[in-house]
């Protein structure tokens, strides 16, 4: 119980949909400064550094940042959007209300051009490198208006000379660090799509190692794996599967008559079919060549060889060719029981020679040993 607490705050402050969860924190970190903005203008104002009016009236309008952002996006109103969290509407608040900090304590207005070149930074985690050049402007702008306004209503204490350094600071700085941000934006975005293609990438690699290319199937070196950890199962619950190998009859002349490409296509067709007439739990697998390998777990032969003759029904019909008829073939099966205590080469080799009876019966038939 004293672990879950934590999780279940968590899980209250920031919900369960883990896109909008860094940007939760952002907005809980930028209420906590907006708090702590609160509390230093309430102070400057109470020992004669700021002007109490203009005090208290950045005050309420800091509450919108204290609460409100953290609502919207909580909420999860911003998530069809290209901005879940909501950041350019905060960034564009946040100067506004720097601004106006600016205007409201004279004294303090170097550390409030700190505070706009800090909140710059936060652009390199949230915003594009567009946006982020954008902002840092935006910021030169008002400001910039700030310093004017202030110059002109009240130049004893908004020294013109004093407000056109502090502009050219801003003019020269806040616009780096908003190149700077702007580039580490583009970076983590290229990283982000570089990590999503090495996933795809690695996805195919594991198709590639797995599956057979042309069939979609497992290969031959999977399926071997897949059976040896079906045979330790087995070993544990003393019922061992059902393998059953399956050769398409008179592969070649399909070949031969109509090309390899018809050809593929019968192999393919045989893999959709095959593998929709089985079970979740069976496993088939291309074996080689027009060989296939079926693995039943939890199956009686006799279970198995209703399986297969279902499957015979359905290749002996002409809507499975898709209009091509003349594709249509049949196949030979051996089918055995692998024994719990036996190895996989010693059931495949019996399951082979069930398959050999099957061809040498006449073909399109199932032989059990």
């Amino acid at each position: 119980m004293q672990l879950a607490l934590p999780h279940r705050a968590e899980a209250w402050l920031f919900g369960a949909d883990c896109r909008r969860r860094a940007g939760l924190r952002r907005t809980l970190v930028a209420s906590v400064v907006y708090w702590l903005a609160a509390a230093g203008q309430w102070w400057a104002a109470h020992i004669g550094l700021a002007d109490p009016v203009g005090a208290e009236w950045l005050i309420l309008c800091l509450a919108p940042g204290l609460f409100g952002f953290y609502l919207l996006v909580r909420s999860g109103i911003g998530l069809g959007s290209a901005d879940p969290a909501l950041s350019l509407p905060q960034m564009v608040y946040a100067i506004g209300v720097l601004a106006a900090a600016y205007l409201i304590n004279p004294p303090l207005r170097g550390m409030v051009l700190m505070l706009v070149a800090l909140m710059l930074v936060f652009a390199a985690f949230t915003l594009s490198a567009r946006q982020s050049r954008a902002v840092g402007w935006l910021a030169v702008a008002v400001l910039g208006g700030a310093m004017l306004a202030g110059a002109r209503s009240a130049p004893q204490v908004f020294d013109p000379t004093i407000e056109r350094i502090h502009f050219a600071f801003a003019a020269v700085v806040l616009p780096v660090v908003s190149l700077l941000a702007g580039e580490l934006s583009a970076m983590r975005t290229r990283l982000r799509a570089q990590k999503a293609e090495l996933q795809d990438a690695l996805a195919r690699i594991r198709m590639l190692a797995t599956r057979d290319d042309l069939t979609g199937l497992h290969n031959r070196r999977h399926m071997e794996e897949l059976a040896l950890a079906e045979h330790r199962r087995a070993l544990r619950s003393g019922s061992g599967p059902c393998l059953c190998l399956v050769d398409i009859d008179h592969f070649k002349r399909i070949n031969d008559r109509h090309g390899h490409a018809a050809g593929d296509e019968v192999l393919r067709r045989f893999a959709q079919h095959a593998a929709a007439a089985m079970r979740d739990t069976d496993l088939l697998a291309r074996w080689g060549g027009e060989e296939f390998l079926a693995m039943l777990p939890g199956t009686t032969p006799q279970e198995a060889r209703q399986g297969f003759e279902r499957l015979r029904r359905v290749l002996a019909s002409a809507d499975a060719w898709g209009g091509q008829a003349q594709l249509r073939v049949s196949f030979s099966a051996g089918l055995t029981a692998w024994r719990p205590d036996e190895p996989l080469r010693d059931a495949l080799a019996r399951a082979d020679r069930a398959l050999y009876a099957a061809k040498a019966g006449g073909r399109d038939r199932l032989v059990e040993l």
